[in-house]
């Protein structure tokens, strides 16, 4: 009699996650911030107020970072 397969494709047990998956995730959240903080640097030079978009920058784009992390492994 063959054995059912679960919905993971193994035989009842489940995937650990791989090393590539764990990198794609930090270079994921590591761009979020880079792509954030020069965005905020460069409206800041526009603007002159230096340290202001900067720091906002750096939190939205870990913020977008997670979101993303989110959805690459929901």
């Amino acid at each position: 009699m063959p054995r059912r397969r679960s919905k993971d494709g193994q035989n009842g047990q489940q995937q650990r996650p791989s090393p590539a998956s764990a990198e794609s995730i930090a270079f994921t959240l590591l761009a979020g911030v880079a792509l954030g903080l020069l965005v905020g640097y460069g409206i800041d030079r526009l603007l002159g107020t230096l340290p202001v978009f900067a720091l906002a920058g750096v939190f939205v784009g870990f913020a977008i970072g997670l979101y993303a992390v989110y959805l690459e492994t929901k």
